[in-house]
């Protein structure tokens, strides 16, 4: 299901920059190899990982776009010189990026890898890539290296790229074992082009321009086909005070509870207007749901996190009694069951 997403990006280009821009370019079959060693291809799986992300390390942006690499260089001695190999044609292509003013560094994670991010010409040259119009791609983090690592990490554990067995086939029995028992684990959810991030979803203003104080989705995700039609997520690094990640909720039901004329010229929640999602049955209208995904990597404990967020955000997903011994959640951010989100 594709999702109009709205976003700050500027017009988009009619093609990103090429490699032959007055440098030598080098020509595999119909794939040309970049000063920096990366192809055109390469660079548009790039682009897309990094136009839905944001913000990435090379690691992350491999992982999702070629997991085969994690089965390789496994002979290798240390696991920097492991993750230095597996990763160096990618960190190629940004090289390559980032010299054709699409892509510029963005700090280092708590790790300290270093961060890449979009320019406003990337974000349009992505947008290509996706198929998505500039509405369509959403904003920048406001912090780029620390806060836009989790959502790569959240992105990652929910797609979680499977390799090709044909492309391990020749490593080391151990690697291979392991690319195959990755391969027959539980599928993940949708592809990296079924998440977006930093999405306005606006309480006042339009979808093009929202109006200050509008809430921003970290990640919104469409995969009706596992089931999810639409779900909106929300990453914390335990790192941001309960207080303030309630108020997004708070942000989150304004625009939820906003009505505008759809081109039947009947009012309709402004959320319907860009996505799909089951009509509401029996009267008990639901909110989309709302995933909250803690990452462990603050000094809050995750766990206090989530209670002291549940307490704060009581009103917006705790159903009612009905006659009959069930619960309504009309209005609310859950279908049911009596909780606010969940740890990662």
């Amino acid at each position: 299901m594709p999702g109009a997403l709205c976003g700050r990006a500027g017009p988009a280009p009619s093609r990103w920059p090429d490699a032959d821009d007055g440098r030598a370019g080098l020509m595999a079959g119909k794939r040309k190899t970049n000063e920096a060693g990366a192809s055109t291809g390469l660079r548009a799986d790039v682009l897309r990982v990094l136009g839905v992300l944001k913000a990435a390390t090379a690691d992350q942006i491999q992982r999702l776009s070629s997991p085969h690499l994690t089965y390789r260089h496994t002979l290798k001695e240390t696991a920097a010189e492991r993750k230095e190999a597996r990763t160096a044609s990618h960190r190629g292509a940004l090289n390559d990026l980032r010299r054709h003013g699409l892509s510029v560094d963005g700090g280092r994670t708590r790790g300290g890898e270093e961060v890449r991010l979009l320019t406003k010409d990337g974000l349009a040259a992505a947008g290509l890539e996706l198929d998505r119009g500039p509405e369509e791609m959403g904003g920048m983090p406001k912090s780029a290296g620390r806060s836009g690592a989790s959502h790569a990490m959240t992105v990652i554990a929910m797609v979680r790229a499977k390799p090709d067995p044909a492309l391990v086939a020749g490593e080391p029995a151990e690697a291979i074992a392991a690319a195959q028992a990755w391969v027959d684990a539980p599928d993940g959810i949708g592809t990296i082009t079924s998440y977006a991030t930093e999405v306005a979803l606006p309480a006042t203003g339009t979808w093009r321009n929202p109006g200050v104080g509008c809430a921003w989705a970290d990640i919104v995700l469409t995969a009706p086909e596992v089931g999810l039609p639409l779900l909106f997520i929300e990453a914390d690094n335990c790192t941001e005070e309960a207080p303030i990640i309630a108020a997004k909720f708070d942000k989150y039901m304004r625009h939820f509870n906003r009505k505008v004329k759809d081109t039947d010229g009947k009012d309709k929640p402004m959320w319907r207007t860009r996505w799909s999602a089951p009509e509401p049955q029996w009267g008990d209208a639901t909110h989309p749901p709302v995933l909250l995904v803690f990452h462990q990597v603050g000094k809050r404990p995750a766990l206090q996190q989530m209670k002291n967020v549940a307490h704060l955000t009581r009103a917006h997903w705790q159903g009612q009694w009905a006659e009959g011994g069930f619960r309504i959640y009309h209005q609310k951010n859950a279908d049911r069951g009596d909780h606010a989100g969940a740890a990662a």
